[in-house]
């Protein structure tokens, strides 16, 4: 029987399969190369309550733990705490690297106005293939959008503390916390605890409640920073260097749209900010 792993605390993984929820075991031998981790689509023995084998995945994230997340939402507030062009796109880079189909979400549209520069930033998004949607708690402005890209899919929800993902996940799904609940029950437990990923189902798909989402380091060589920052991989190959850093490069295609406009400033600033900060730690 296949099923998927919704929770797991040390040795018991939640798991589950046609609308039925099972506790199973992993055999511990040597011989497991790969340990399941939540995400992970595996075939059973519901006789046994034994995992035999683990579905190849589609991708497979190390922090937070979490393997086959089809689209990654990163939320975003305009006030406390205050809307930070870095974080985003550092989030968004992340979630282009491992293929998330990224969409970024502002929040707390009550307390701010869209600036000019926040809407050229989302211009830009757009036309690097990232949707932004405008969300509000009250008016539930924003929420159908939000459902309709979520069905069928594993998806979770990035960014700062305080920046309104719960609020966000508590709309979709009212009874979302009161299912992570009844998880601890299942696995024999006290509460759920913050370092831990669970997945919570609705609609044919998937919620992942990662704790580790509000704050990531981005492990990526500086030539991998320089591919999959948002909008440089539809340019990749046209600079003069196949690997160019668009830094102190001649002739960089992205050097040279950031000139003419067709990269706002502000984001190739931040992109050298976090170009820096990698290239330091690769050489440190």
């Amino acid at each position: 029987m296949l099923g998927r792993i919704v929770a797991h605390h040390f040795g018991p993984y939640l798991t589950i399969a046609h609308h039925k929820t099972y506790v199973l075991h992993y055999p511990k031998t040597d011989k497991h190369a790969i340990k399941p981790i939540v995400g992970d689509v595996v075939e059973f023995d519901p006789n046994t309550n034994q995992i035999l084998a683990i579905n190849p995945r589609k991708n497979l994230l190390i922090r937070p733990a979490l393997a086959n997340l089809d689209r990654l939402y990163v939320v975003s507030s305009l006030v406390e705490p205050m809307y930070s062009l870095l974080l985003n796109l550092k989030f968004l880079t992340f979630a282009l690297y491992y293929e998330l189909h990224p969409i970024l979400i502002l929040t707390k549209l009550d307390k701010q106005l869209l600036t000019p520069s926040m809407l050229l930033h989302i211009d830009y998004l757009s036309h690097s293939g990232i949707p932004t949607i405008q969300f509000d708690t009250t008016s539930r402005q924003g929420l159908a959008l939000i459902q309709e890209t979520l069905l069928n899919r594993v998806v979770a929800f990035a960014g700062q503390t305080g920046v309104g993902k719960s609020s966000i996940i508590n709309t979709i799904s009212p009874t979302f916390h009161r299912s992570i609940g009844s998880y601890s029950q299942a696995l024999g437990r006290g509460k759920h605890q913050t370092k831990e990923v669970v997945l919570v189902p609705y609609e044919q798909g998937w919620i992942a409640d990662t704790p580790g989402f509000s704050s990531l380091d981005l492990h990526l060589t500086p030539i991998e920073f320089a591919i999959y920052f948002p909008g440089f991989k539809s340019r990749l190959g046209q600079c003069k260097y196949s690997n160019c850093l668009h830094d102190v490069e001649a002739h960089c295609q992205i050097k040279d749209d950031v000139k003419n406009g067709k990269i706002p400033l502000e984001v190739y600033e931040v992109y050298l900010v976090l170009l820096k900060k990698l290239s330091e730690r690769e050489s440190s």
